[in-house]
């Protein structure tokens, strides 16, 4: 059997899921802040992409190799 949620309990449940989305957009500028953006150019985009596509083809990248790959 279902139960019907009173008015205050809808409200209720509104306010609190407003305070959700407000906490999660300040987590997201925080992470903004935290966690800076880096541009990336095409071609260690598809340095990137190829790489991604190897390893879950279970190809193994060797750690030195990539770090040469990728170093400017």
């Amino acid at each position: 059997m279902h139960e019907i949620l009173s008015s205050a309990d809808r409200v209720s449940l509104t306010m609190i899921y407003n305070e959700i989305l407000k906490m999660s957009k300040k987590l997201e500028r925080f992470e903004d802040i935290i966690i800076p953006s880096e541009e990336v150019s095409k071609d260690e985009l598809q340095e990137i992409e190829k790489l991604k596509t190897e390893s879950l083809k279970g190809e193994n990248v060797r750690w030195d190799e990539l770090k040469k790959r990728l170093s400017y």
